[in-house]
């Protein structure tokens, strides 16, 4: 039954397939500290934007922080994610970042446009992923 639920919220919707897409290659480069992919699937003009932090990355400031986040992460970080909402070019999707010594939940809305991220704008949610 949980392999089923699992199944079911990464589930997207045909004409959103697109969007599915992007996202699951960005959770899996950034799981992975994937450098090129991350890059090209930001859009040259894209904004990160870690609303907790009060942080606003450009593609570039947020490229040049990927050896922070590496070390931060180290290895065995998984990363899991379930789409909450679909409207247009947005997509909000609630991520559990399993790190090795803690989990962190959080909202995270992105505009996805020509299979380019344009923006990602993260708000935390919880210190434990329970129910997700």
């Amino acid at each position: 039954m949980q392999l089923l639920l699992a199944a079911m919220a990464l589930t997207v919707s045909p004409s959103l397939a697109d969007d599915g897409t992007v996202l699951a290659r960005w959770f899996d480069a950034l799981r992975t500290t994937d450098r090129e992919a991350l890059a090209d699937l930001l859009a040259d003009d894209a904004r990160i934007i870690l609303n907790d932090l009060g942080i606003e990355q450009t593609k570039e400031e947020f490229l040049g922080s990927l050896d922070a986040w590496e070390e931060a992460t180290g290895s065995g970080t998984d990363i899991r994610y379930r789409v909450e909402e679909e409207l247009d070019a947005e997509t909000v999707v609630t991520v559990c970042y399993d790190f090795p010594s803690n989990s962190v939940l959080t909202s995270e809305r992105f505009v996805i446009e020509e299979e380019s991220i344009r923006e990602s704008n993260q708000t935390h949610i919880a210190e434990s992923c329970d129910g997700l």
